[in-house]
């Protein structure tokens, strides 16, 4: 570093001296990124983006598709913040994406059926170990791909609560739900193909009989989704 005075070095260079003092207080040569330190959508809180995040990484529908049934959750959601926040979040771009039935009049008349699940979603910050984690329900109804999502805890109290929301918000009839086998739905007591909102005091369970819905085992599909990796965030 020279040891000429930063007055000196201005006038030689045709710069402000405050330049030259910026750059001598540097300890790498090339410019620092512009804009904020740490992006992030001024239209979305970090809760949203979870969703957006967990619904994205759970069905693998094209952008204009999770556009037209995310809005149903969050109407203010223009299709350009949707796509800002999967390109900053490395989601953008997930390989080929899931074939969505349109939306006729009769699969929007039901009865509905719905795919519960629970994700771990993590924002990870580079210079903090910890990170920001969410735990986000989420129910995706098997032919409209309609999605209504909470950012809760993962426990049976918590699972039957979304239940009841879910039923509460649905238009249409909820005849089925379907989960994998999470401590927050079953306590295991079904078997494969039972019922098993028809057995046991797990409070799912009894969220279920309640409002007549019939419980079942999702089962994985047999093709395993091409391997994404989303930039700062691991989902779960």
């Amino acid at each position: 570093m020279s040891e000429e005075t930063n007055i000196v070095l201005a006038k030689r260079h045709g710069v402000n001296r405050k330049t030259i003092a910026k750059w001598k207080a540097r300890e790498f040569i090339f410019d620092e990124r512009m804009g904020p330190k740490k992006a992030r959508s001024s239209l979305l809180t970090l809760e949203d983006e979870a969703i957006i995040l967990a619904y994205r990484w759970r069905t693998r529908l094209a952008l204009d598709d999770a556009h037209l049934r995310l809005k149903r959750l969050m109407p203010n959601l223009s299709r350009s913040t949707l796509y800002r926040c999967l390109k900053r979040r490395g989601l953008s771009r997930i390989g080929p994406t899931a074939t969505c039935p349109p939306l006729t009049t009769a699969a929007l008349r039901g009865p509905y059926s719905f795919e519960i699940t629970a994700h771990e979603v993590a924002f990870r910050d580079p210079n903090d170990s910890l990170g920001v984690l969410y735990s986000v329900f989420l129910a995706v109804e098997e032919i409209t791909k309609h999605v209504y999502a909470e950012v809760a805890s993962a426990t049976p109290e918590k699972a039957a609560a979304f239940l009841v929301n879910l039923v509460a918000q649905s238009p249409e009839k909820i005849i089925a739900v379907s989960t994998e086998m999470h401590s927050a739905f079953t306590d295991w007591r079904a078997g494969f193909n039972e019922d098993m909102a028809s057995v046991g005091p797990h409070p799912f369970a009894v969220a279920c009989r309640a409002h007549g819905i019939a419980h079942i085992r999702s089962t994985p599909p047999h093709a395993k989704p091409q391997k994404i990796r989303p930039r700062g965030v691991e989902i779960r």
